[in-house]
């Protein structure tokens, strides 16, 4: 008897391997290397980069971003202010003197309609070109932040989609991967090939209605301009509630999944508890990586995306203090070109803050849905 049991000892030896529990922070540090969320730093400009440094959160590590303290981000708001506000500043200065020229020289030929005619060619003409040629930048930034935007977001939903189905979400993975793929895309061709040349054409309009007011095009321009604002929030509106439908449908069908997994667990004799205990933790462990991607992506798009709506607010409210400067002169011409201009600034940052909405609220539902 003894012999046998001292065979059977030392196989046990002989054929034994090393046995070792990895903690929760060496799984967490495999799981965001292996999800590609690393690579997603490769998306960011370089003044989205220093945005990230100044907050102090330019790592994906999730200390840093707990460390992130309102009077950095008040701090930064507030340079951003400070760099936006120059040269609308001085485009309004510019402007106000263009209105104040034209509505003296108005006076001088206020009854002669077709010299009249002629000084409102001039000075739309001129006060157009005061705004736009160092406004162009800005909007150029706009258009910039955008595309930048799609295309993080493209490289951040095969990251989500990975963290999620290793978290047990495998459904929710799969719908929040084909819906926000098509957000997208949708958002991506909708601000660049119809919003925003919809924006130009009815600015366009509203100008040259300012300046040749016998054609009566301020009325076409009004109609394009309520009909875009209308579509814009229903766009919003419905994927967002479209989107989290999908999402809350696809978290209860994981959920199910998840107490299957430890019910079945739970009847393994003697390791079942164990196994239930370390799904768990492995479970937490995606759950805090998901989170933290998560917010990350928020962030970044944020930063990629509040500079230049900033910069466009500026521009907005420049045009409305020059606006105000030309009704008290009762320059109506020049007052109604500042109206168009002011209109084509605040519906570009709009469809800005569209994308950043429908980019940031995707990230954020995938954030809300706990699993299992």
């Amino acid at each position: 008897m003894i012999p046998k049991i001292l065979t059977a000892l030392m196989i046990a030896v002989i054929f034994s391997v090393n046995a070792f529990a990895s903690n929760t922070d060496e799984y967490y540090k495999d799981s965001l290397e292996a999800s590609g969320a690393k690579e997603l730093a490769d998306y960011l400009s370089d003044e989205t980069e220093d945005y990230l440094e100044k907050l102090g959160c330019d790592d994906l590590d999730f200390e840093k971003i707990l460390s992130v303290s309102p009077k950095s981000v008040f701090t930064l708001l507030l340079d951003t202010v400070r760099e936006g506000y120059k040269k609308p500043l001085k485009c309004a200065l510019s402007a106000s003197g263009i209105v104040l020229l034209a509505s003296v020289s108005s006076a001088f030929f206020s009854n002669d309609e077709k010299i009249g005619a002629v000084l409102n060619i001039i000075f739309g003409g001129t006060l157009v070109l005061c705004i736009f040629i160092p406004a162009s930048q800005s909007i150029k930034a706009a258009v910039s932040a955008m595309q930048m935007c799609a295309d993080f977001e493209k490289a951040l939903i095969p990251v989500l989609a990975g963290i999620l189905t290793a978290g047990g979400n495998p459904s929710l993975a799969l719908s929040f991967k084909g819906a926000a793929f098509a957000a997208a895309e949708f958002v991506q061709a909708f601000s660049n090939d119809f919003a925003l040349p919809v924006v130009g054409i009815s600015g366009a309009l509203s100008v040259s209605g300012a300046m040749l007011p016998t054609l009566r095009l301020g009325a076409i321009s009004d109609i394009i301009r309520k009909t875009l604002i209308t579509l814009l929030g229903c766009i919003s509106g419905l994927f967002t509630g479209f989107l989290s439908l999908k999402s809350i449908l696809a978290s209860s069908a994981d959920g199910m999944i998840v107490k299957g997994v430890k019910m079945a667990a739970s009847f393994v004799p003697v390791v079942g508890g164990a196994l239930g205990e370390a799904y768990t933790s492995v479970a937490a462990s995606i759950s805090l990586l998901k989170s933290t991607v998560g917010i990350y992506a928020i962030i970044v798009l944020a930063l990629t995306c509040i500079p230049s709506a900033v910069s466009l607010f500026m521009w907005v409210l420049a045009m409305r203090v020059s606006c105000t400067v030309s009704e008290l002169t009762d320059c109506r011409v020049c007052s109604d070109i500042l109206k168009a201009v002011s209109f084509i600034f605040s519906m570009t940052n709009a469809i800005l803050l569209l994308c950043f909405a429908v980019f940031a609220v995707s990230s954020g539902i995938v954030l809300s849905i706990r699993g299992g």
